[in-house]
This record gives structure tokens, C-alpha cells and sequence, in this order.
């Protein structure tokens, strides 16, 4: 099986994510060429020469809708990857008439786009990159915070530090760029908060993973202002971030009730409730150790970019 991988056009994170996608595919069931989106026009006889059994992108809102009428018109199916799902679906859903074949990170899409007309739609989360997500092979040595947040404040995330951080009782990291805004001023009240304001590649965010004894993990709120999401589709899965921490080998509390696949994942329902299990978790080690055990194996099993091309070959193999 051959497909030509198309980078998404996007920065920040995503640069990483196209370059751990074409890697994946190195050494396995499918042959990959990977092409940058601005090159299309010079390599299209490289594309028909090569064959392809389809193309693979992420969203597809950067490819010019003449070349995705080019791929149609050569008769190669397009796979699109929704990789914002469901924060983005008002640019997805213009996007997938173009497809053939629809990958979702959110299971909570999956009908929305099958009203569409998008039969062929399938959860599929981005993976983790164990070379970057690694876990220790002494973990579990004195953490330098007892909890840790990296992301973007979203509200919800905001409550949750805002609830911590009145306890006055943690060390408390945050990480990411507008945190500022948010704690600069309890920075003088409160000692035990570290405020990281620069943008982490993804070996400093692994750090601060293996370094705290909790990562909280509050997902992006479907009703955030800046999303364009008029459908207003709930988020029902894990974000990727959960799967790093995981493969990190280190513990965290998210807010949202896992799926059975990744059904060890510790999740909280409300401010109180996160007091307590904040309280639990951090004075009880081994319990913290079990759980975070459970959340590696369950994402190692399953999702990493070591298992992403057979993950896709299946899929592909039924549905096209």
C-alpha cells in the first residue's frame, strides 16, 4: 500500500506532528512519500509515477481546493485527518466533501460528519511518540511540583489552578503562553507557584511530566469563544496531551470519563472533587504509581506512532 503524506500548512506543534508521521511509515506496511503543501504543482508527475493508493492530510483547509479537485480527478482517494475535532468543525465540514475517507480525534464527531454523508468516518486519536514520551526507568523519585498544567488557559483550566492555588498547599507549575495574564499577581502571594510562560517543544513538556506528581489535564470546553464550532459537538474523547502523559509514565487527573479502551485514566467531575482526589493523590504514592502503570500500557498497546500505520492499514484495507 502507498499513500503521499501532505503537511498540514500548519506551525507550532503541528511541524512535529508531520515529521513524526512521515517517520512512522518508515519500516512499514505502507510506503509513504511526504510532500510539503506549497510543492504539489512540481511534483504531480512525482505523485502519478509514484501511484498512490491515497492521499493523507491533517484537516486540509490549507491545500488549495484545486489540488484536491487534481487528486480527485487522478481518481486518489483523499483521507483527511480532523485533528481539532470537534473545536474546528465549522472549517472541517467544508473540507470533507473533499474526502473519501474521514479520521477523527473525537469520538463526538463521528455522526455529525456521517450526516454529512461522510460514511467512511473513524475514531482515530493522534498517537504518542514514545522516542519523545519516554518512561523512566527509575520513576517515582522526588517530584519537583506537586502539580503541574501545560496549555493554553482555557476557562475551565483557570478554575481549576485558581481552586488549587487557594489551598496554599502545592507546588504548582503552569506552562504556557496568556498564563501571565491569569497568575501574575498571585505569584506574590503564593511562593509555591512556578509560572513557565514561553512556548515547550514537546522533549520540555515531557520533562515537566516526569518531574510532577500529578499533571493535571482539564480539556479544551466545547463553548470556548475563539472555537468555530457552531454545531456546538461536545468533545467525548481524550486529547492527545493525555497520551504523552501517559507514555511518560506519569500520573494525571483529566476532566473527562474515559473511554473503555482507556478506562484506568483518573478523571475529575468538579472543583471539590478535585481538592480531594488532588489530596489523595498526592500523599498516596503507590496508588499514584498503579494508575499511571495502567495508563501507560493502555496507550502503549494502542496508540503510538510506532502502531499508526497498521492502526490505518486496517481501516484503509476495509474501507476503500
Amino acid at each position: 500500500m502507498k499513500l503521499i503524506y501532505i503537511s498540514s500548512g500548519y506551525g507550532g506543534i503541528y511541524q512535529a506532528f508531520d515529521q513524526w508521521i512521515a517517520d512512522s511509515f518508515i519500516d512499514s506496511p505502507i510506503s509513504c512519500v511526504k510532500l510539503e503543501r506549497d510543492s504539489i504543482p512540481a511534483h504531480m508527475h512525482k505523485i502519478r509515477t509514484f501511484s498512490p493508493d491515497f492521499v493523507l492530510m491533517m484537516i486540509g483547509d490549507h491545500v488549495p481546493k484545486e489540488w484536491l479537485h487534481q487528486f480527485k480527478q487522478e481518481k486518489i482517494p483523499i483521507i483527511l485527518w480532523m485533528t481539532e475535532d470537534p473545536f474546528y468543525t465549522d472549517v472541517s465540514a467544508a473540507c470533507a466533501c473533499n474526502a473519501q475517507l474521514i479520521l477523527t480525534i473525537d469520538e463526538g464527531t463521528l455522526s455529525f460528519y456521517k450526516q454529512l454523508g461522510a460514511d467512511h468516518t473513524y475514531y482515530f486519536p493522534i498517537p504518542t511518540n514514545t522516542r519523545v514520551f519516554q518512561k523512566k526507568k527509575s520513576p517515582y523519585e522526588a517530584c519537583t511540583y506537586d502539580i503541574a498544567l501545560v496549555g493554553y488557559p482555557y476557562p475551565n483550566r483557570i478554575k481549576a489552578i485558581d481552586t488549587l492555588i487557594h489551598q496554599n498547599k502545592w507546588r504548582i507549575l503552569v506552562a504556557g503562553k496568556e498564563w501571565h495574564r491569569h497568575v501574575n499577581k498571585l505569584r506574590k502571594r503564593y511562593r509555591d507557584l512556578t509560572l513557565v510562560t514561553n512556548w515547550l517543544i514537546p522533549q520540555q513538556m515531557s520533562e515537566i511530566y516526569e518531574q510532577s506528581a500529578i499533571v493535571l489535564n482539564p480539556h479544551r470546553p466545547a463553548q470556548f469563544a475563539y472555537n468555530r464550532n457552531k454545531a456546538m459537538i461536545q468533545n467525548m474523547s481524550l486529547n492527545n496531551r493525555a497520551f504523552d502523559i501517559a507514555a511518560s509514565g506519569s500520573f494525571q487527573l483529566t476532566d473527562i470519563n474515559p473511554p473503555n479502551a482507556f478506562s484506568s485514566f483518573a478523571f475529575y467531575t468538579n472543583e471539590d472533587d478535585l481538592i480531594e482526589q488532588v489530596e489523595y493523590y498526592v500523599s498516596n504514592v503507590e496508588k499514584r504509581k498503579e494508575v499511571a502503570l495502567n495508563n501507560y500500557e493502555q496507550v502503549i498497546r494502542w496508540n503510538t506512532f510506532e502502531t499508526l500505520p497498521y492502526r490505518l492499514y486496517e481501516i484503509v484495507k476495509s474501507a476503500l
